[in-house]
């Protein structure tokens, strides 16, 4: 018998952004949550994990929320440019035939960006994406895999 771990598709997208915009964005922080005392002095990518359900034995749907972050509430076009490139690396046709974990992107789960309302400090735009992702296959050690 063996296991199947189910794919870190957050890890996975927080990488790609890193190694996409960074060059094109100094101070590019891509994290999991907004630091404590964040104005939007930098831009900041969080990516959260919305997880979802098991499709087959290797086969995972996943959905990830995406918030972009960048200067001041009252100047939100480089908030606005950074999700329109965010949106388009993590929607990006040519993903599930590249190294990683997702197989398909679903379509009808990838929305935004949309501004971030209630904000008071720094400008912000929202989107969600949503894959279908292979999980990883562990071998149970003593186990008889025949």
């Amino acid at each position: 018998m063996s296991r199947v771990i189910p794919p870190d598709v957050a890890l996975w997208a927080t990488e790609r952004l890193r190694g996409e915009l960074a060059g094109q964005y100094p101070g590019l922080q891509v994290d999991i949550r907004v630091p404590a005392g964040y104005r939007g002095d930098w831009p900041l990518i969080v990516i959260r994990d919305d997880g979802g359900g098991q499709e087959g034995p290797l086969l995972f749907d996943r959905s990830l929320g995406v918030t972009v972050h960048y200067g001041p509430i009252d100047d939100p076009y480089p908030s606005r440019q950074l999700a329109a490139a965010v949106y388009s690396s993590l929607t990006d046709t040519s993903i599930p035939y590249e190294s990683g974990p997702v197989a398909s992107i679903t379509s009808d789960g990838c929305n935004g960006p949309y501004p971030v309302t209630g904000q008071d400090l720094d400008a912000a735009w929202y989107m969600t994406v949503e894959y279908q992702a292979v999980g990883t296959i562990q071998p149970q050690q003593g186990a008889n895999n025949d």
